[in-house]
């Protein structure tokens, strides 16, 4: 499969890199105060996926998802989705994960979509130059989710 790298779900390792590495990507100058961040490689032990988990409470734990421009296998793309979303409803017990971001990012809408995020809101003018788009995704969406293994 020619452009397609092969991930590697490796869960919490480098977490402090990871979160730095996501950081840069979406110029961001400081780090959350608290951040849990899974991670996918690819063969070279590069961060291929990084997902961000920040403002953690009984019902909700906010999501962004940072990928570096290279499509993922479908495999890697499931045991990462697995991951993420058993850590938080299985083991956290969450009712629901929200997506925040901005709105001029297509591909990242098009992601939240493809995993089942819904839009449940815009917040305009939240950057200079963009709107803010909410997504949510409820643990019945993941436990009624196709890729859902376990």
């Amino acid at each position: 499969m020619s452009g397609v790298r092969l991930m590697r779900f490796v869960g919490f390792e480098r977490e402090e890199e990871a979160e730095a590495w996501a950081r840069q990507k979406l110029e961001l100058a400081h780090p959350p105060e608290f951040f849990r961040a899974m991670i996918g490689v690819d063969d070279n032990n590069d961060f291929v996926c990084v997902v961000i988990m920040t403002n953690f409470t009984k019902r909700n734990v906010d999501l962004t998802i940072v990928m570096d421009g290279k499509r993922m296998t479908p495999r890697g793309t499931i045991d990462m989705f697995n991951g993420v979303f058993g850590f938080l409803f299985d083991k956290l017990g969450v009712a629901r994960a929200t997506g925040l971001l901005r709105g001029k990012n297509k591909r990242a809408k098009r992601i939240n979509e493809h995993f089942g995020f819904k839009l449940e809101g815009v917040m305009r003018k939240s950057f200079e130059d963009d709107d803010l788009h909410i997504y949510g995704f409820l643990a019945e969406d993941y436990y009624s989710h196709s890729w859902r293994r376990g």
